[in-house]
């Protein structure tokens, strides 16, 4: 059993590099045109997640996702049940990933607040029976270190406990991948919680990437990011930091320190609002000092 420590308490092991590790990326459909990444920062076989959002269409990110495959990463299209149109043109999407080779997948409920769609909920793309045949072997599941704005933390938890569920009897890997936030504490107890109710599941803290403070907060405000938004925003106090970009180096040292290793599988996912290749750069720099 492993022995877990609060964030209190200095691990007798020093914490983990999290900059070191498997790191993924989240882009747009449209980006991956553009993005030819150092292998040096991220190589090849890294995740490369995939924007599902209303109104775009869905063969542009069947046709992104091909193309990070003959670049050699793994595509992780997300999959929004409620920006599907009909069930359909849901099952038609995992056909044609599966076909070209997608074996992992985001399944998340999807932006739009109302939906003329049949779809609802990830539970619903994850239970339909097309995910037996089609190729997908992980699936992401959304998590929420700070909550959700409209979702209790009792109906968050069961709506995960039956999502992996669903993955266990479909067969499929679940993977946690976490909503950004800006306390690398409360982050790291998150995880360490999910973790201690479901060992070895493995999980990914969502980080923003390099981005302008003005922006970061329309984002999070966008995201109904709250508890450490009132952190982000004091942090911007004055004009040179208002203007300065922020870089998450603050959130990681906060993960690292209250989750020493090796308590469980762990990893970081960057949103780079700022461009991607900001965010790498960044990480080139953060991984030589």
């Amino acid at each position: 059993m492993r022995e877990q420590t609060n964030a209190q308490t200095v691990p007798d092991e020093a914490p983990r590099r999290l900059i070191d590790g498997a790191i993924s990326i989240e882009l747009s459909p449209d980006q991956v045109r553009d993005f030819r990444p150092s292998q040096a920062i991220l190589p090849a076989g890294s995740r490369v997640f995939l924007t599902h959002l209303t109104g775009k269409p869905l063969g542009a990110q069947i046709e992104a996702a091909r193309t990070l495959i003959e670049m050699g990463y793994v595509p992780v299209p997300h999959l929004g049940a409620k920006n599907f149109e009909s069930v359909k043109d849901y099952v038609r999407q995992i056909e044609t990933h599966g076909r070209n080779g997608v074996t992992d997948a985001l399944f998340v409920g999807g932006n739009p607040l109302t939906s003329s769609g049949p779809l609802r909920e990830a539970a619903e793309l994850l239970a339909h029976p097309i995910l037996s045949s089609a190729g997908i072997r992980t699936a992401f599941i959304g998590g929420y270190p700070e909550g959700h704005p409209s979702i209790s933390k009792d109906a968050l938890r069961d709506a995960t406990m039956r999502k992996l569920s669903l993955c266990h009897g479909k067969g499929l890997s679940p993977h946690i991948v976490s909503q950004f936030a800006f306390d690398g504490r409360s982050m790291a107890n998150w995880a360490k919680e999910l973790q201690a109710e479901h060992p070895d599941l493995p999980v990914r803290l969502g980080l923003a990437g390099v981005t302008s403070l003005p922006k970061l907060i329309k984002f999070a405000v966008m995201c109904g990011i709250g508890p450490s938004l009132a952190a982000l925003r004091r942090s911007g106090a004055g004009l040179f930091n208002v203007l300065a970009d922020k870089d998450p180096g603050d959130v990681i040292k906060g993960i690292e320190a209250s989750y020493p290793s090796p308590f469980g599988p762990l990893d970081i996912h960057f949103f780079p609002f700022g461009g991607w290749q900001k965010t790498l750069d960044w990480i080139e720099t953060a991984r030589l000092t």
